[in-house]
């Protein structure tokens, strides 16, 4: 085999082996930002940071709440962010005058604080 059969079988195998990856970058990218995000303490002095999300407005047994899905997410980074904090916390926080909890996977609810 001479080397140019072996620079091309090489080549070969390296795109198998990418292609296979391929599926892996959006576990890659969920794990990347959770360990970002791990040591960060959350930031109570600025709690509107969440507000960037878009929330959608819902109404339940208990009055309103806002939701918001991570496939229809517009900030995948800071949803991330938000769930991390929520499981280092067993799926319930309170941030500034809101509640925030996690639903089933990729969901996270939240409510104004009664007084």
């Amino acid at each position: 085999m001479s080397l140019d059969e072996k620079d091309k079988k090489l080549g070969e195998a390296l795109a198998r082996v990418r292609d296979g990856l391929q599926g892996l970058q959006t576990a890659i990218e969920a794990i990347d930002a959770f360990i970002n995000y791990l040591d960060k303490p959350v930031d109570a002095e600025h709690p509107e940071v969440y507000d960037k999300l878009n929330w959608a407005d819902r109404t339940g047994d208990k009055g309103p709440f806002q939701m918001i899905r991570k496939d229809n997410c517009n900030d995948t980074a800071l949803f991330n962010h938000l769930d991390a904090i929520l499981k280092q916390n067993k799926n319930n926080i309170t941030i500034g005058n809101w509640h925030y909890w996690a639903g089933d996977e990729g969901y996270i609810f939240r409510r104004i604080k009664k007084p």
